[in-house]
């Protein structure tokens, strides 16, 4: 053998031996980059099972079968997130053990890394299987037909049950890592049936009502509100009750017009919403004349069916909605739907509301509103019905006085008053009304209009009620009072409760209610104008779901059709009314408008004669309606045509006797073809919202008087001719949303569909809503210079966020090009308000892609963008002082928002920042940055993994922010302080300090007066939140604080804080592992010098927290006091023995709601030396002992106690409870002792 080949096999044999010996040694050597690469995949892994059980979510609110593959999936992963941290977590351990952390043990050191490497790699094949599922339809089917969803198995993530949902999510999942406020999750569920049940074998326990009278008045939360009147709370009281109760399922309000029910509804809501009765509450406005699509898209809106709206059929959507309330029945969820201004008996089958054939809700609650007492309970099987009476006297003048200020006080005002009050008959509409006149004038118009008044003494209520609404009418003078004539009309005529400002922009058009020459935007800004004084004058009112809404009251609607029944007599049908071809011709004849919204018609006649109508609107349930346009031939004066939802038939000659036609709306009709429309020289406005058109003919360009063109939402619009577009120069606003995209690219010859060109020379358009899909079809000079309202999207970019009036530009390119060059671009990124960039590879700063910079930018949303590090750069003098709102999510390269400190006055303005997965920033801002930002109101940042702190001290100066009112950090894992304690130490005269930790706000730099919402997750640096070195004024405003996953701390509220917790009504604290204590006082310190104070704490919810041992010091019992609480829920605290002290007991005169669920309580309330105590809780309506297995009694020894109000005892699996209930003086010993030792009554 040649000593090469001897050498040759030596040194393989060498390498066989070192190799292994060094990957060994490369364990023990790399452990902390293992460390970090784990930690990167956990993260990476964490954000795809987010995402994932988002997705999972919407499918199940949509009725949509997840696929077991998904769901296999998702409980792996789940698995190997929780053996990943808690490998991580025992490494960091094990690195304390030697050298104060700088020499861990090799063998921990060896044995995590092997472990680690594995691990990534079954982490990183869950991750690229998730890449699998990118949209719904990847992760799940529908299954319309059942109805039945399988949603992913329940796996556990560190001791997660399934049986604790969040409100209003009810999918079965496990809470998602670093998600932003929780909705205090009211586990383990609501409020037990009242009939006898069965779970899992085991017998519930279930304690019936003592007296329905005391139940129905502690069921709700005390009505106290200073605005709510006496005869109104006891209204709220009773119907809250009502809803409680489970032998009722339809629940109603009845009382004439203006007695404030749709009010009293509102308050309703409110409170059942905030006292989490129901997993879901829904509400829909019915009318007189119920459009049924609407109410469906109102409950499904609420339930998160986000399907519905792929629905084109009433009767398809029905189904929809009927299997999802179904779904929720069986997942024994609480659904109420609210039900607004019943005229009839609603079919709630055609609505998709399961029931039975007598028209009986079944599997969910409703709540209605009527003026008939007959309706609700004869027609809707109504249970339970309150009579809404009119105002009391002294509460009529405390409404009125609210309005018209204090001179009601003052001479010679005050002798009027209660004159004036007796004509409004204790009716809220009519004391607005009223209050509205008397306001703004002096003393001789308050004679004047009680004159007018008194003349019509012998006149009944809705004589009085014209009379007043009269009065309001008569203060518009000369020009306005013509116009205000007009809008109202108009407003009654279109038949609902809540006209749609867009509607009647376009009907104010054709019917040239303004000066011809007024554009589209004057027109919208005049009637704007005209709204918000009817709205002063109380005969238009606030629409409290919508800011820029308004309804018309029917009392208003009424009188209003008194009114022009003189001078311009209209027609509004009712499904009551008899057919058109029984009225008398002479009335046809005469009427201006006719109006049919959504009635129960088979077939429009086939020519109407009706020579006079101006207006003709009609909206139908029926799609299978058939109008030929013959039955408009007699209206030679047609202005205004609106169908929605018919079937058209079009003649060769179209409206042939409508030369005056300016507005012609034909939404969501089946048209066969748009052709011969071409002819109506005349038109200034034309939509097809949502129709089924699929070409715009070249003939639509004959129409060159056209101001309006609206396309959006037709779907099937595939081919516009060339030339259509451009034809149209009188043009001022175009909206194609979510529609024709199909540009023809500026290259391609010959074209064969619109180009963007065609646009250009539009001296009038002022609108323009449009999708581009490719950067190709955008012409290089396109002048965009003269829109002052758009929303532009280009790349195929989505937004879930919109903005009401706004200017918005979506970008999502992959790469920057040339194209974002184009004049049409740059122009518009300097005058947009909202932007939104996605997937942007090229630039290193935001501010590099507008030359002129960004002076009108009012929100940039920033998002999948790896080459983004900076928004600003130093090289740049833009600036975003106009800026409100940032967002930047998932900018994986994002270092900080500025390079430098110098763009401290960039963002004076701003108010909203939101930073989510932004891998390498490690500092949100400077202090010195901080300062400038006087309008901040909120914060919220979620998963940043190299993030440290919040804020970098540069600087000795201090910083207040006065109207931060959110702060949200969410899955921050090196984050230990709010800003650098480094800095502010070396700045700080006091070494005062809580022992050797340090605080997460650990000083007086920052102070905090307005924060109410605090959320702190997924943190597990942070030691204590508070230390006694916070700002003074800080925290004083705080009502929620959320605290999960923070598995350092050892309590929450210690004593230097809790004085300062004035406003604090609601304390959720999850999943943190050390907790041992959550309220803690030391002894000897005062409380801010107020030796007891009375925290307002009113929700309280304590879930998995092993290592809790108390809730409150008992030292802490005798300097404060915790008399508001009202809902406790308590899971999972498997170290907590006893949860109240003696004498906190004593005080909760106003608890409502308690939950206990897998602790190891082994009584309720701790006994302390205070003699036999007496516990009564005179409210508390349900009480749920769940897997209590240690439990043995309320309280150990002799006490008394009292419950008049508890109508639920809900026990489970509490094993070592032999008797239920036993009387005081019966001695026992302790482990034959009762649950209760209750009185005789």
């Amino acid at each position: 053998m040649s000593m090469d080949a001897a050498i040759a096999i030596a040194w393989d044999v060498l390498k066989s031996v070192v190799a292994p010996i060094k990957r060994q040694f490369g364990y023990v050597i790399y452990s902390k980059r293992q460390a970090q690469d784990l930690q990167k995949e956990v993260e990476e892994l964490a954000d795809e099972v987010d995402r994932v059980q988002n997705l999972a979510e919407e499918a199940r609110n949509n009725i949509r079968n997840v696929y077991g593959r998904v769901t296999e999936w998702h409980a792996s992963a789940e698995k190997a997130l929780k053996e990943a941290r808690g490998l991580l977590r025992d490494f960091q351990e094990a690195s304390k053990t030697c050298c104060y952390e700088t020499l861990p043990d090799p063998k921990c050191r060896y044995q995590f890394s092997r472990k680690a490497k594995d691990k990534i790699e079954v982490i990183q094949r869950l991750t690229q299987k998730c890449r699998e599922f990118k949209e719904l339809n990847d992760i799940s089917s529908c299954n319309p037909a059942s109805g039945n969803v399988a949603a992913l198995t329940p796996a556990k993530r560190e001791g997660i049950s399934s049986s604790n949902p969040a409100p209003g999510n009810i999918a079965a999942l496990p809470p998602a890592k670093g998600e932003g406020i929780s909705s205090s999750n009211p586990a383990p569920g609501n409020v037990a049936a009242l009939t006898p049940a069965k779970r899992e074998g085991k017998d519930v326990v279930q304690l019936a009502t003592v007296t329905a009278s005391a139940s129905f008045a502690s069921t709700s939360n005390e009505v106290r509100d200073k605005d709510v009147f006496r005869s109104r709370a006891s209204i709220i009281r009773d119907t809250m009750a009502a809803l409680a109760d489970n032998n009722h399922s339809v629940v109603g309000v009845y009382g004439m017009g203006g007695v404030g029910k749709s009010t009293l509804l509102a308050d309703v809501e409110r409170r059942i919403i905030e006292k989490k009765s129901f997993d879901w509450v829904t509400k829909a406005d019915v009318s007189e004349n119920p459009d049924i699509k609407k109410i469906q898209g109102e409950i499904a809106d609420a339930l998160d069916l986000t399907e519905i709206t792929k629905k084109e059929t009433i009767s398809g959507r029905a189904k929809l909605l009927h299997g999802r309330l179904e779904n929720e029945e069986r997942e024994k969820k609480k659904v109420l739907i609210i039900l607004d201004n019943l005229w009839k008996g609603l079919d709630l089958k055609s609505v998709g509301i399961p029931c039975g054939h007598d028209n009986k809700v079944t599997g969910c609650k409703l709540l209605l509103t009527s003026r008939f007492q007959d309706v609700l309970r004869r027609e809707m099987g109504c249970d339970r019905d309150f009579r809404l009476e009119e105002l009391k006297d002294e509460e009529a003048k405390r409404l009125f006085e609210r309005t018209v200020g204090d001179k009601v006080h003052d001479d010679p005002f005050k002798s009027l008053v209660n004159q004036a009050l007796q004509k409004c008959a204790g009716l809220p509409f009519l004391i607005m009304a009223m209050a509205n006149i008397f306001k703004d004038a002096d003393f001789y118009e308050w004679k004047d209009v009680l004159t007018q008044i008194e003349k019509a003494t012998d006149i009944g209520i809705s004589e009085s009620v014209n009379k007043m609404l009269q009065l309001s009418y008569d203060r518009f003078k000369g020009k306005d009072r013509e116009e205000v004539k007009s809008l109202l009309r108009l407003c009654v005529v279109c038949g609902v409760s809540k006209p749609s400002l867009e509607n009647l922009v376009r009907y104010s058009v054709g019917l040239r209610l303004f000066r011809e020459d007024s554009s589209m935007d004057e027109v919208r800004n005049r009637l704007n104008t005209l709204i918000q004084k009817l709205k002063a004058t109380s005969l238009l009112l606030e629409d409290n779901e919508d800011v820029d809404g308004f309804k018309i009251h029917d009392l208003v609607r009424g009188f209003v059709a008194s009114v022009s029944s003189r001078e311009e007599p209209f027609l509004v049908w009712k499904n009551n009314d008899k057919l058109v071809t029984e009225l008398p011709k002479d009335k046809l004849k005469s009427c201006t408008a006719l109006c049919f919204p959504y009635v129960e018609m088979e077939e429009l006649h086939e020519e109407l004669d009706c020579p006079e109508t101006r207006i003709f609107f009609l909206f139908t349930n029926n799609e299978s309606l058939k109008v030929l346009d013959s039955c408009f031939n007699s209206m030679r004066k047609l202005m205004v045509l609106h169908l929605s939802r018919v079937c058209l038939t079009l003649s060769p000659s179209p409206f042939k006797f409508s030369k005056d036609l300016h507005t012609l709306c034909l939404d969501g009709c089946l048209l066969e073809d748009v052709t011969m429309i071409g002819e109506l020289k005349g038109l200034h406005i034309l939509s097809f919202v949502n129709s089924n058109i699929h070409r715009l003919p070249k003939e639509i360009g004959q129409l060159v008087e056209l101001r309006l063109l609206d396309l959006s939402e037709c779907s099937r619009l595939e081919i516009i001719e060339p030339g259509v577009l451009g034809s149209l120069m009188k043009l001022e606003e175009l909206y194609m949303w979510n529609s024709f995209d199909k540009w023809n690219a500026m290259e391609q010859t010959p074209s064969t569909n619109a180009e963007l060109i065609e646009l250009d020379n539009k001296k009038n358009l002022q609108t323009l809503h449009v999708s581009i899909p490719d950067l190709r079809m955008l012409p290089e000079d396109l002048n965009v210079k003269k829109l002052t309202q758009y929303n532009i999207r280009i790349g195929g970019a989505y937004c879930y966020r919109r903005y009401k009036g706004s200017s918005v530009l979506e970008l999502k390119l992959h790469s920057i090009s040339d194209s974002l060059q184009k004049g049409c671009i740059q122009t518009l990124l300097g005058k947009t308000d909202y932007l939104l960039l996605d997937g942007l590879n090229g630039i290193e700063s935001i501010c590099s892609l507008s030359h002129e910079g960004f002076q009108k930018l009012k929100h940039l949303c920033v998002e999948y963008s790896p080459s983004i590090h900076y928004v600003l750069q130093s090289s740049s003098h833009t600036n975003f002082k106009m800026l409100e709102s940032l967002y930047l999510d998932s900018l994986v390269n994002l270092e900080m928002i500025c390079s430098n400190h110098s763009f401290s006055k960039s963002f004076s303005a701003l108010k909203v920042i939101r930073v989510e997965s932004c891998d390498k920033m490690k500092v949100l801002f400077p202090l010195s940055l901080l300062r400038e930002l006087p309008q901040l109101e909120e914060i919220k940042v979620v998963r940043c993994p190299l993030m440290w702190e919040l804020v970098e001290v540069d600087d000795c100066g201090n910083v207040e922010l006065p109207k931060l009112c959110v702060l949200i950090l969410c899955d921050l894992p090196n984050v230990k302080n709010f800003f650098s304690a480094k800095m502010a130490l070396s700045c700080s005269t006091s070494n005062d300090q809580v022992g050797s930790q340090v605080a997460f706000f650990d000083g007086q730099q920052v102070a905090f007066p307005s924060v109410e919402t605090l959320a702190i997750k997924d943190m597990d640096y942070i030691e204590i939140i508070w230390d006694n070195q916070v700002a003074v004024d800080s925290f004083h405003k705080l009502k929620s604080l959320d605290v999960w996953r923070c598995n350092k701390l050892l309590n929450i509220v210690p004593f230097c804080i809790l004085g300062r917790l004035k406003s604090l009504e609601i304390l959720t604290v999850q999943y943190c592992d050390l907790l041992e204590v959550v309220f803690k006082l030391q002894p000897l310190n005062p409380l801010d010098g107020h030796p007891v104070a009375h925290l307002p704490l009113k929700r309280l919810e304590l879930h998995w927290l092993p290592k809790l041992k108390c809730v409150w010091k008992k030292e802490l019992l005798s300097r404060v006091k915790f008399q508001c609480l009202r809902f406790v829920s308590v899971y999972g605290c498997k170290s907590l023995t006893s949860l109240f002290p003696a004498s906190l007991a004593i005080d909760l005169t106003q608890l409502e709601e308690l939950e206990i669920d897998k602790c190891g309580i082994v009584q309720l309330i701790e006994k302390e030396d205070i003699g036999v105590p007496r516990f009564v809780f005179p409210k508390l309506t349900s009480l749920k002992l769940q897997r209590l297995r240690k439990l043995r009694c309320i309280c150990i020894g002799k006490y008394v106690s009292h419950w008049p109000a508890l109508k639920t005892l809900d026990m489970y699996e509490c094993h070592k409870v032999k008797i239920l209930a036993s009387h005081p003086q019966n001695d026992m010993p302790f482990d034959k002792q009762s649950l209760f030792l209750v009185e005789k009554v």
